[in-house]
C-alpha cells in the first residue's frame, strides 16, 4: 500500500512540475544519456543471441514439419517488432537502469538528503524523478528499435550460415504491418515509463541504512519485471481485441 500511494504522490507532483515548465531539460538529456547510451551494448548483445537462437530454433521446427522457409524472415521480424524487442528492452532496463535508481535514491533517503532537499525548498520528485521518467521512456523506443534490428540482422546471419537461406529471402516485411509498429511503440513508452516509477518509488521507502537500500533494489528489479510481464500481457490483449 505504502509503495502505491509512493507511486501516485510521484506521478501527481511529477504532473504539476510539467505543467509548471519545472524541469531541467540538461538534466534529462544527461537522463537519457545514461539510461540509453549506457545500456546499448548490453541490450545489442543479448538482443543478437535472442535473435540468432529465436531463428534457429524457428528453422528447425520448420526443417522437420516442412523445409521451405519462405516465412521465417517476415514472422522473425513480426515477432520481434510486437513482442521481443520491446519486452527484452523493458526487463533488461529494469535490470540495469531500475537497480540503479533505486540504489541512488535508496542512499540518499537512507542518509537524509532527500529531508536536506525538502528543507531546501528543493522538490525530490522535480530533481530526481521526473527527468527519469523521461529519459527512460526515451531510452525505451530507442533501445527496443536498435535490439530488434540487431536480433533481426543476428538471426539472418544463422539463417545463411545455418541454413542456407539467402539474405535478399529472409529480409521480408510482408507480415509487419501499421499494427505491429503501433503495439511495439506503445509498449515501449509504457514499459520505460513503469520501470523509473517502481524503481524510483522503491528507493524513497528504502530504511535501515545499506541494508534497506539492497532491499529496495532488489524489490525494485523484481516489482519492475513483474509488473513489465503483466503490462505486456494486458497490451497484447487490448491490440488484438481493437484490431
Amino acid at each position: 500500500m505504502a509503495l502505491l500511494v509512493t507511486i501516485g504522490q510521484m506521478l501527481s507532483l511529477s504532473l504539476w512540475a510539467l505543467v509548471r515548465l519545472r524541469f531541467g531539460g540538461r538534466e534529462m538529456l544527461r537522463q537519457v544519456y545514461e539510461t540509453g547510451n549506457r545500456s546499448l551494448l548490453f541490450v545489442g548483445i543479448t538482443m543478437a543471441f535472442i535473435g540468432m537462437i529465436g531463428v534457429y530454433e524457428l528453422a528447425s521446427t520448420m526443417e522437420a514439419v516442412l523445409p521451405e522457409y519462405s516465412t521465417l524472415g517476415a514472422a522473425t521480424l513480426q515477432g520481434l517488432t510486437r513482442e521481443m524487442g520491446p519486452i527484452m528492452a523493458g526487463l533488461l532496463l529494469a535490470t540495469r537502469v531500475g537497480t540503479g535508481m533505486a540504489a541512488e535514491i535508496g542512499s540518499m533517503q537512507v542518509s537524509d538528503q532527500v529531508d536536506a532537499m525538502k528543507l531546501c525548498s528543493v522538490d525530490p520528485v522535480e530533481l530526481l524523478v521526473l527527468p527519469r521518467l523521461f529519459a527512460t521512456s526515451v531510452a525505451s523506443v530507442g533501445l527496443a528499435a536498435v535490439g530488434t534490428t540487431i536480433a533481426f540482422f543476428a538471426g539472418m546471419a544463422v539463417a545463411w550460415f545455418g541454413f542456407s537461406i539467402l539474405p535478399d529471402s529472409f529480409m521480408s516485411l510482408r507480415f509487419v504491418v501499421t499494427a505491429d509498429l503501433i503495439m511495439g511503440i506503445s509498449k515501449s513508452l509504457v514499459f520505460g515509463f513503469t520501470v523509473p516509477l517502481i524503481s524510483c518509488a522503491c528507493g524513497f521507502l528504502a530504511t535501515g541504512g545499506s541494508e534497506g537500500v539492497g532491499r529496495a533494489t532488489t524489490r525494485a528489479v523484481v516489482l519492475s519485471s513483474f509488473v513489465v510481464i503483466l503490462e505486456d500481457a494486458f497490451i497484447t490483449y487490448i491490440g488484438e481485441v481493437l484490431q
